[in-house]
């Protein structure tokens, strides 16, 4: 019996520690290890997986290739269909009354050497022209530029004066990234995002 247990030592060592002394990847430990599977003797195979133990731990801690980086902006941004600096930290400061509620609007270009200024929480606007979604959802033309649309999910119908400069709209920041709109001066917050 003792020659049987020194055979299957012996075999152990033949065919893992080269493997081991060569396993420089992780493909490489995972054929050592199904090598160590292959041994009929249960004190071999054991012998052979204590023996590539530490290697299997060394390589499998370090992440695959695809996983080595950080997730980028731009990843992170597409998770879920969400922009998550938009919903939680509102990404880059809209410091102008044109930057307000242009999360979802391709930013300008940065002007070098530009001061820090204060972020803005409002803006108010005239109507240079508003329409109706065939949902019954408004999209409104600011004189500054700007467009707005009623989101799909506000139930709420809007009421504008005939005469689309009669209007005037103030927009506020919501809860979570969301924009709210007064026409008006009315007290009725309707729902909307930025389109241009």
């Amino acid at each position: 019996m003792n020659s049987r247990i020194f055979g299957g030592l012996w075999a152990v060592v033949v065919l893992c520690l080269p493997a081991a002394a060569l396993a420089d990847s992780r493909d490489d430990v995972l054929e050592a290890l199904g090598k160590c599977a292959a041994i009929a003797d249960d004190k071999g195979r054991l012998a052979c997986y204590d023996t590539l133990s530490p290697r299997a731990k060394d390589v499998l801690a370090v992440p695959p290739e695809t996983l080595a980086h950080p997730p980028t902006k731009e990843e992170q941004e597409t998770w879920f269909g969400f922009d998550i600096g938009g919903l939680f930290g509102r990404g880059q400061k809209q410091t102008t009354p044109q930057q307000f509620g242009s999360e979802s609007v391709p930013p300008p270009p940065a002007q070098p050497g530009e001061p820090p200024k204060e972020e803005v929480e409002s803006i108010a606007a005239g109507v240079t022209e508003y329409s109706f979604t065939p949902f019954g959802k408004f999209i409104v033309f600011l004189d500054n530029g700007q467009i707005w649309r009623q989101i799909e999910g506000d139930a709420d119908q809007a009421h504008f004066s005939k005469v689309a400069t009669d209007n005037k709209v103030t927009i506020e920041r919501g809860m979570l990234g969301s924009y709210n709109m007064l026409i008006n001066g009315g007290e009725h917050v309707y729902k909307v995002r930025r389109v241009k």
